[in-house]
């Protein structure tokens, strides 16, 4: 039976996705679209097929890479003809993506590290702390890469990060993996629109002072000699 057929409540605005996802070594692209895909069948019951144009807006890629990336799951057989993910259920094996992550403009690869970190999540206390490697072999990014994406998601305030240490065998002080903790998605699209609030103000205010720079310019241009 699809995994798919036996969802949590929809209302909590939660889709489920493998705890084996990360063992079938795909690359941040097709994890992204694979979620995504996910999303739409959980919640938009959209009954025309995405468009590799659509998906690769959504996910921030060239729409080469998106068709490349669907072909591919295609071929592993992950994906029915009309582009449902066919994810056979594990019972609880699985953890949960919001559906907002698809609408906050974050791109196919903060998704991706995120989505690791819910997987890694003790959904207790929202925190985990894996290190740049564990993360950078599960998703198949570089380390750097992992780092920008990891500062990125603590910016636009998906997640905290605190520093740890740890006392060594020999008594030396040595840094620690981070600990990371999962904030509310409500908190996050706060934060989110707000940013988009104050964007848009500056730009009123930018739009009104070359008006009024415009207009001294006019009337100095038109003063009689």
């Amino acid at each position: 039976m699809s995994f798919f057929f036996n969802q949590p409540d929809p209302k909590r605005r939660r889709f489920p996705i493998p705890n084996g996802v990360w063992k079938w070594e795909l690359k941040p692209q097709g994890f992204a679209i694979l979620a995504y895909l996910c999303y739409l069948h959980v919640h938009c019951n959209k009954n025309a097929l995405p468009s590799a144009d659509e998906i690769a807006s959504q996910l921030h890629m060239s729409k080469d890479m998106a068709v490349k990336q669907i072909a591919e799951l295609n071929r592993r057989g992950l994906l029915d003809q009309h582009m449902v993910p066919i994810l056979k259920n594990n019972g609880k094996n699985f953890f949960s993506l919001p559906n907002e992550l698809f609408f906050m403009n974050i791109g196919h690869g903060a998704i991706t590290v995120y989505a690791y970190l819910l997987y890694c999540e003790d959904r207790r206390t929202h925190q985990c702390h894996p290190s740049y490697r564990t993360i950078s072999a599960a998703v198949h990014l570089t380390v750097s890469t992992v780092m920008k994406h990891i500062t990125k998601l603590a910016d636009r305030q998906f997640i905290t990060i605190e520093n740890t240490s740890y006392i060594d065998k020999h008594g030396m002080k040595q840094n620690g993996n981070n600990l990371y903790t999962i904030l509310p998605i409500q908190a996050t699209m706060d934060h989110c629109y707000q940013q988009q609030m104050l964007r848009l103000e500056e730009r009123q205010r930018w739009q009104q002072a070359q008006a009024l720079l415009a207009q001294s310019t006019e009337s100095a241009t038109c003063a009689p000699l």
